[in-house]
């Protein structure tokens, strides 16, 4: 249901709001003006502010701070009851009076961001951080702004310092609690959430996160009790506290409390065709049971038996009910409510654990939620009824492929084409084993062999365009990924290596188009994160770039492209020695890595230490010639005064066909050098064109 889709939004004042309105109305507690005149204008009796307020700043007679902070407090007076307007001219004035007052700079990024108005909300809390770096309030402001847009890494640096800067600050733990939350961070959600509690049990919003980490971690019952918490503070705006509670409901099969639920929320949104949708789902549901006669008494209410009578065996109803929670799984994995749908599959698996149809929804819910081990535990059990099923063989070896168990995945892989040689998804199994051990040459055969067998497949199209990548081919990648989008427009996959080889290639639009489009349906995809970093580190962001890598090399520690990249920013910022640990931790593992020798080559110049650059350069061109490469080893040839050779990779550098978006520039380059030489190195009376 999209009831939280941006502050912005007329229908949500709740989840959002509160976290953007913490940090201004926090600001009136930083506030060290409290003289007599003033009580009444800062204090906490609403009946008495606004009056208070309009007497000081109509008295011209008052020193200027006292009425700009008089302003400023009206303001936030006026957006405690959303009055927008009325505060947005007060901040105005706040601002004429004194275009550095803080206080203001970020009540006026506020409105505008309510207002719709983000690059303008952007530059009032830029400024205010630059005129107050010290202080926490900025950082918070921001850090809402960049949540709102779904920019999740920015946001959580932005509450990293705000928390640095004050620990007791619980809107700044609640806003990085929920993008922790997006980002399939649980655990650290909670830990946050739970600090912003222990300083202040009203925090806004702590309860709704809280419930929602919860419900990440498949915690049912402890996710509906802080909905429930969060109603009972808010009942008439928990929009969202609602509608999720109403989903637990129904998941557990509680449908009558789940309709109530969905009833409260039609009457604030009579005409929401989703939650009208899913209060009919319950609706049916609850007929169902009441069908098949399993609105039965809770288990603990049953007589215990007999000792040493026979297992009672299941009865129809309960075959029934086990069948209709299985439908209510599909439904909530159709929702994307894969959490809701774990737990109703390990009610059914609870009382019949070998049922085939929960093991493998449950398989699926387990792999969307990021829980491989738990998928892999429910493919086994599969596997172990149907020991000599090839399809559920292969599909097992695609999972452990992307577990990284490549042995494993082999395995499983030739034992279905042993079983079936002409198995499609075998194929693509023993190509992502043979990919993952390096072999990227071999697994192109399968993945031929799986597309000539089923050419409807997108993982197929999706694992050989991986393969090119891996090859350097990125024009054959793009290719394989455009077939894998065509078959399916939702491979995410697919669409954030399309979209991250874009912006290699240096299309930034459509690149961004496809990374966009992938952080707005999953923000933790680490592909698009890559494709997002990539972006500001090509548009020269470099501070920025290498705060976006810091997380995504946190994340994944040994994945070397992560490595170069990163160095590649350290470069731009002139921090050759940061640059230098990266890639020699990339080519103390993998010696041969393409792309760290010829970023090192760049690295050695950079630090004057031209004989290990033309050494490292050497290496990486034999391997395969780039422009970057071919033009860096010109420069250092250059600066070694070895000039035919430096002419000869200039010229070179002008010839071949850039592969990379950094290719494009070094080529750029090359041919201003070769103008340069042109004019250093005439060739004599009536002779045209360069020496070179």
């Amino acid at each position: 249901m999209r009831l939280r889709p941006t502050c912005s939004d007329a229908a949500m004042r709740g989840v959002c709001s509160h976290l953007l309105l913490a940090a201004v109305l926090l600001l009136g507690t930083a506030s060290g003006v409290r003289a007599d005149d003033l009580a009444d204008c800062n204090g906490p009796v609403a009946d008495k502010v606004e009056a208070a307020c309009s007497a000081i700043i109509g008295d011209t007679a008052r020193p200027v701070e006292e009425r700009t902070k008089a302003l400023s407090s009206r303001a936030r007076f006026h957006i405690g009851r959303g009055n927008t307007d009325q505060a947005l001219s007060d901040t105005e004035a706040a601002l004429q009076l004194n275009p550095q007052f803080v206080q203001a700079l970020i009540e006026r990024g506020y409105l505008r961001q309510r207002k719709g108005s983000p690059d303008q909300a952007r530059a009032d809390f830029d400024r205010a951080i630059e005129l107050e770096p010290k202080s926490p309030f900025g950082y918070l402001a921001r850090g809402n702004l960049r949540a709102d847009q779904r920019a999740w890494s920015d946001a959580i640096a932005d509450y990293d310092q705000a928390i640095t800067l004050r620990q007791d600050l619980p809107a700044a733990r609640v806003g990085r609690a929920r993008a922790y939350v997006e980002t399939g961070k649980p655990d650290e959600a909670l830990a946050d959430v739970n600090v912003a509690l222990a300083v202040n049990p009203n925090t806004p919003n702590a309860f709704y996160w809280r419930g929602q980490a919860y419900r990440r971690k498949g915690d049912v019952d402890h996710a509906i009790e802080d909905f429930s918490r969060a109603i009972a503070r808010a009942p008439q705006t928990e929009r969202n506290a609602y509608f999720n509670r109403a989903q637990l409901y129904s998941a557990k099969g509680d449908y009558a409390r789940a309709i109530a639920d969905f009833d409260k929320l039609l009457s604030f949104l009579p005409d929401n065709k989703e939650i009208q949708q899913q209060r009919q789902q319950a609706v049916a549901m609850q007929a169902e049971l009441a069908k098949a006669g399993t609105a039965a008494p809770p288990p603990a209410a049953s007589a215990p038996a007999a000792p040493g009578a026979p297992a009672a065996r299941p009865s129809r109803p309960a075959a029934a009910s086990a069948n209709q929670q299985i439908e209510q799984a599909k439904q909530l994995i159709a929702q994307r409510n894969y959490a809701a749908a774990v737990t109703t599959l390990s009610q059914v698996l609870s009382g019949d654990p070998r049922n085939e149809a929960a093991l493998r929804l449950r398989g699926m819910a387990y792999s969307v939620l990021g829980r491989p081990a738990d998928a892999r535990n429910d493919l086994n059990e599969l596997v172990k009824l149907r020991p000599n099923d090839a399809q559920l063989l292969a599909h097992r070896a695609i999972h452990v492929a992307g577990m990284r168990l490549f042995h494993d995945a082999m395995a499983d892989a030739d034992r279905a084409l042993a079983l079936d040689p002409n198995n499609a998804l075998a194929y693509i199994g023993r190509g992502m084993a043979k990919a993952g051990a390096g072999k990227a040459q071999d697994a192109l055969a399968d993945y031929d062999r799986s597309i000539a067998l089923n050419a409807k497949d997108t993982l197929a199209f999706t694992e050989r365009g991986l393969a090119y990548v891996s090859l350097n081919q990125i024009d054959k990648a793009l290719l394989d990924f455009d077939q894998a989008l065509a078959l399916a427009p939702t491979n995410l996959l697919a669409k954030s290596w399309r979209g991250l080889e874009l912006l290699l290639k240096g299309r930034t639009d459509e690149g961004m188009a496809d990374i966009n489009a992938v952080l707005e349906r999953n923000p933790g995809n680490p592909t698009a994160q890559l494709g997002h970093a990539l972006a500001m580190l090509t548009s020269a962001q470099y501070d920025r770039a290498v705060a976006a890598f810091d997380q995504i090399v946190a994340k994944a520690p040994n994945d070397p492209f992560a490595h170069v990249l990163r160095a590649r920013a350290y470069l731009g910022l002139k921090k050759t020695d940061e640059a230098m640990k990266d890639l020699n931790l990339v080519l103390d593992a993998r010696p041969d890595y393409l792309a760290a020798l010829t970023l090192r080559g760049i690295a050695w110049s950079a630090q004057r230490n031209y004989d290990k650059a033309v050494a490292d350069l050497d290496r990486a061109i034999a391997q395969k010639e780039s422009v970057e490469a071919v033009f860096a080893r010109a420069k250092a040839q250059e600066a070694l005064n070895h000039t035919d050779k430096a002419a000869e990779d200039f010229r070179k550098a002008t010839q071949l066909a850039p592969a990379s978006v950094f290719d494009v520039m070094a080529q750029a380059e090359s041919r201003r050098k070769l103008q340069e030489h042109s004019r250093k190195l005439p060739c004599g009376s009536g002779q045209s064109g360069t020496c070179l």
